[in-house]
């Protein structure tokens, strides 16, 4: 089985934040200080819409300098160690900007869809190229931001001209709709990995491009209501600085009352669902297993349960690869 650990290099996308190093710097090395243990390597989807707002406005305010600096330092690092790049896009942030205190956030247009086509196209090459010209290897992967793929028309031909062929965005069976953006891959197959050409809800064994969707799997509500209460009565503590988008109403009841398929996260306590999910892929004789994290939403939890993970897949004679070299051989 060719198992892969993504990582959805970004910040809280309401709330930023101000200190990264808490929030995407800190987390980061602390879960590659664990791989580095067992000599596994992850794939980083970098937020290159971030970089860029940084990039346009680092001249003015020496944080934002030293935050970019600090950012393509560790993703240097990380590639130079073996680790892949992968190219991650949230084009709210051709809206955003740094007021000298706080990224003020618009998320009007939070998905490449809210573009036309040929404005997504340019921001899908644009970004392409900024992160491609600061690394070495050839960066062949992609997920959408918020898992927002759809509809792929927008970006087919730009992932052509960039040579990108793996998606890595779908989560089958999973839906979802909050006020900035909504993703169904209810229609999608109900597969670990397979190819299409002009849609990745139609395989096509001749197709050009590669779907490794994020593993699925049904979440109980037992969590959700867990998470609840620990809100409820301030109990639950944030452990990075920022705030993720709200879900609706009616999306809190559905979590709450239904069980809800998710992709398969080490975020938080999602982490404890990690290793049994994994047995329950290995019994179905599943050949890809996709896990996502996001370094912003990391705890303790997160590095206790990757490490016995970790452990586990050595013992049944596993490793943590990329899609390079498990794809590329």
């Amino acid at each position: 089985m060719n198992i892969y650990l993504t990582l959805d290099y970004e910040l809280f996308l309401l709330k930023p934040g101000n200190n990264i190093d808490f929030s995407l710097i800190n987390p980061t090395f602390d879960l590659i200080r664990i791989l580095n243990k067992y000599q596994f390597k992850a794939i980083f989807f970098v937020d290159v819409g971030y970089l860029l707002a940084l990039n346009r406005q680092k001249e003015k305010y020496p944080k934002l300098e030293n935050d970019y600096t600090k950012i393509l330092n560790q993703l240097k690092y990380l590639e130079s160690q073996g680790h892949e790049i992968g190219l991650h896009v949230h084009p709210h942030w051709e809206d955003c900007y740094y007021n000298g205190t706080e990224w003020k956030i618009n998320l009007k247009r939070f998905k490449l869809s809210d573009f036309s086509k040929e404005e997504a196209h340019d921001i899908f090459t644009k970004y392409y190229h900024f992160l491609q010209f600061n690394f070495q290897n050839k960066i062949i992967s992609y997920r959408a931001g918020g898992w927002c793929l759809e509809p792929f028309s927008l970006i087919r031909d730009a992932m052509k001209e960039t040579g990108i062929f793996i998606d890595s965005t779908v989560v089958p069976g999973a839906h979802y709709k909050s006020h900035t953006h909504s993703y169904d891959y209810r229609h999608f197959p109900s597969m670990d990995c397979w190819h299409f050409n002009e849609e990745p809800t139609l395989m096509d064994e001749t197709g050009s491009f590669l779907e490794i969707p994020c593993s699925p799997h049904k979440l109980s509500q037992l969590y959700y209501w867990e998470k609840f209460i620990n809100i409820f009565f301030n109990k639950f503590q944030q452990e990075s600085n920022g705030e993720a988008i709200r879900p609706t109403f009616f999306g809190v009841l559905k979590k709450l009352f239904f069980r809800t398929v998710d992709a398969i996260s080490i975020d938080s306590n999602k982490s404890d669902y990690l290793l049994s999910a994994f047995k329950l892929k290995e019994r179905n004789g599943d050949k890809h297993f996709c896990i996502i994290g996001h370094p912003k939403c990391f705890s303790a939890e997160t590095y206790k349960n990757v490490d016995d993970f970790l452990v586990y897949t050595i013992n049944r004679g596993y490793t943590i690869t990329t899609f390079s070299k498990s794809l590329l051989k």
